[in-house]
């Protein structure tokens, strides 16, 4: 019986830790995604296009990209991507990864 009155409690600590599995996920996927980004902009190829590519489908269409050029020359990509809420309850945050290529 007082597993009965536990389930809800444990549904709601599943779906939490899922969520933090999702965010961790796509927060190394961002950090690979700028990585990406940064080499491709070392090389003269658009950064924006392979680090939307290094992401994992449909983040790729709404993660925001920016790439810097220092003055020394090298490049410093951030990309910004939304994490989906799994529950209504649950905030979205978005994850930021960032890379610095040199000159």
């Amino acid at each position: 019986m007082e597993l009965v009155a536990l389930l809800p409690l444990i549904a709601l600590v599943a779906i939490a830790g899922l969520q933090v599995v999702v965010t961790v996920h796509l927060w190394g996927a961002a950090h690979e995604s700028a990585r990406a980004g940064a080499r491709a902009a070392q090389v003269g190829a658009p950064s924006g296009d392979a680090a939307r590519a290094a992401l994992p489908g449909s983040q790729s269409r709404s993660a925001a990209v920016r790439l810097s050029t220092n003055p020394d020359g090298s490049h410093r990509v951030r990309v910004r991507v939304p994490v989906p809420s799994l529950a209504p309850w649950i905030p979205s945050p978005a994850v930021e990864g960032r890379a610095e290529s040199g000159p």
